[in-house]
């Protein structure tokens, strides 16, 4: 029979063999984790570069949309007045209060 210390000393050894024999492809792994870490998070920064500049270009092209409404407004106010179509009749009621 073996004794439990010895069949651990075994297992280590066996461990320890193993990780020496296969050390380069264990650092090759290590330093392609890495590698690949930082790949994806350049990918999730450059998609928040972008949306942040999409945010800022739909306001601009917002308020530059609002500015050219509100000059026509200005420059034509009779023009639009005809434009807005028939106002909604409100019939009176003979009763009165």
């Amino acid at each position: 029979m073996t004794i439990s210390g010895e069949e651990s000393r075994d297992w280590r050894e066996s461990l320890v063999g193993w990780v020496e024999a296969q050390w380069r492809w264990l650092i090759l792994a290590v330093v392609l984790l890495f590698a690949l870490n930082n790949l994806v998070g350049s990918v999730v920064g450059f998609m928040g570069l972008i949306a942040f500049v999409n945010r800022l270009v739909g306001r601009a092209l917002r308020a530059r949309r609002l500015v050219q409404q509100v000059q026509e407004i200005v420059t034509k106010p009779d023009e639009l007045r005809g434009e807005v179509g028939p106002q909604r009749h409100i019939a009176q009621s003979d009763h009165g209060p």
